[in-house]
């Protein structure tokens, strides 16, 4: 009696291959052309459109910058490709070269204006134990330095009022505010 041997049918693949293919390079393209995802609260969750940052860009105020933050990895960041080992971040500029910032307990405040939400997370509800890093005290922001802020919900943002000042070397791409 013969065995009954079932040969695979690699043929069955063929569809779900060239489907999976299609997808990847559809990321792939997206990704390359600047299209990126948000889905953090910190900003509007959604698609962005962002430009790689030419010589010649001037970041505004309320411009959108994708960038590399000079700070550890911390437990709640995704991984990526900045030299910190995580993934870039998307922020609004809220202060520019010459702006005085000013952080204290009380929240930070540009220019005497205090941002709305933006007292220092030190300690995050949903990481016990976790102390981030706070950069309290007054800052004149000199050419090329940024404050990135958490516009969309700031009271939980991870943004400069824990690292500080972002500099323009450290900025991948920026999207323009319809401001």
């Amino acid at each position: 009696m013969r065995a009954n041997i079932h040969k695979p049918h690699w043929n069955r693949l063929h569809w779900p291959f060239i489907t999976g293919l299609v997808v990847a390079t559809a990321i792939g393209s997206a990704w390359a052309t600047g299209w990126r995802v948000n889905m953090t609260p910190s900003e509007p969750m959604g698609i962005y459109r962002m430009m790689p940052l030419a010589a010649d860009t001037l970041i505004r105020r309320g411009d959108l910058i994708s960038f590399c933050p000079r700070v550890k990895l911390e437990p709640f960041m995704v991984h990526g490709s900045c030299p910190n080992g995580g993934a870039p971040f998307l922020k609004e500029v809220i202060g520019v070269p010459g702006d005085m910032v000013d952080v204290t307990a009380a929240g930070v405040t540009i220019n005497g204006r205090m941002l709305p939400m933006s007292r220092p997370i030190a300690h995050p509800k949903d990481w016990p134990g976790l102390t981030l890093p706070v950069d309290f005290g007054e800052t004149k922001l000199l050419p090329e330095q940024y404050w990135a802020y958490g516009s969309g919900l700031p009271k939980y943002s991870f943004d400069s009022r824990n690292w500080g000042v972002v500099g323009r070397a450290d900025v991948l791409a920026v999207q323009r505010s319809s401001r």
